[in-house]
């Protein structure tokens, strides 16, 4: 069947039905009350605020459409701005084409997103989609749930966790987000197999597990070990040996491999870690180890070069 280009990149996202929408819904109060991790077409989407007063959408587990996939660490919704009936009004990234050959639309098409509750109690995200279309009308959602110029479809999330965040302790907040937050924690052999603690804090030694220093280290190679935190995985490690950069590794994919270090320098040195996740938090921390045999102090990276490996 011959369908049109743009049909056929609305046939890229499924439609959900709004059926717990049926059992009666009011707004939800507070204005950023959109802020937290939402599930989303079998993935999930982090909404956090923004320094200049608008909200973005995050995939922090990706989603997979009819026929492309939005991975991990792409913002999907852009520029959401507050609206004063408590709706928001912003775009979303679209994608055509399908399989190996999905790419991302350069128009982003107008959504509109509403918290709201039901009868019961409950809350749920309504997001309604235009095409990706500049002339396309802005959709809206009123109080009462009701859509209104809507080209494609609307569909609904529930909440899943609040938004992760980095101990104060071992981290700092977002970059130009704002949770506020500063200083590095030392990291070591920590345990956890999830990236983050049962109170949803992120932590450093969680996250980054690096090889116990209280014995020598052999001068072959250093295995560090990653953990994405949940709902909030890393999309960038640098790592520093004595002051020095010798990694800066990029990539969701790529980082879920760890990073080796080989040809590691004689003597006592210092591994120093800065980790960024997609949402923007960072975890810094380091530790010191003693080398048990000379070295030539030429620091290599398993599998590559030194710097910006992409994922």
């Amino acid at each position: 069947m011959n369908i049109p280009p743009l049909a056929r990149r609305a046939l890229t996202f499924p439609i959900v039905p709004l059926a717990i929408l049926a059992l009666g819904v009011s707004v939800a109060t507070a204005a950023n009350s959109i802020e937290g991790v939402w599930s989303f077409n079998g993935g999930a989407v982090g909404i956090q605020a923004l320094s200049d007063g608008t909200f973005q959408g995050t995939v922090v587990t990706p989603t997979r459409f009819s026929e492309c996939i939005h991975p991990a660490g792409e913002v999907m919704w852009t520029d959401m701005q507050p609206q004063t009936d408590g709706s928001f009004w912003g775009l979303h990234q679209w994608y055509h084409g399908a399989g190996a050959t999905c790419e991302l639309e350069s128009v982003l098409g107008h959504t509109a997103w509403r918290v709201l509750e039901t009868s019961a109690g409950a809350r749920v995200l309504k997001v309604c989609f235009n095409t990706p279309d500049a002339n396309a009308p802005q959709p809206t959602i009123a109080p009462d749930g009701k859509q209104a110029n809507v080209t494609y479809g609307c569909s609904e999330s529930s909440p899943l966790a609040p938004l992760p965040k980095v101990s104060e302790e071992e981290g700092s907040g977002p970059g130009g987000i704002g949770n506020g937050g500063s200083g590095g924690g030392s990291g070591g052999s920590g345990g956890g197999s999830g990236g983050g603690s049962g109170s949803g804090l992120i932590t450093f030694s969680d996250t980054v597990l690096l090889p116990n220093a209280t014995a020598c280290v052999s001068q072959t190679s250093l295995k560090i070990k990653l953990h994405d935190p949940k709902y909030d995985p890393l999309k960038e490690v640098l790592v520093k040996i004595n002051g020095k950069q010798v990694a800066d590794i990029k990539g969701v994919k790529r980082l879920k491999k760890g990073i080796t270090l080989t040809k590691l320098p004689s003597g006592t040195y210092k591994i120093s870690i800065l980790a960024t996740t997609v949402l923007r938090q960072r975890l810094s921390g380091s530790q010191t180890y003693k080398s048990c045999t000379a070295g030539s102090g030429l620091i290599g990276l398993k599998g590559g070069k030194k710097h910006h490996h992409h994922g």
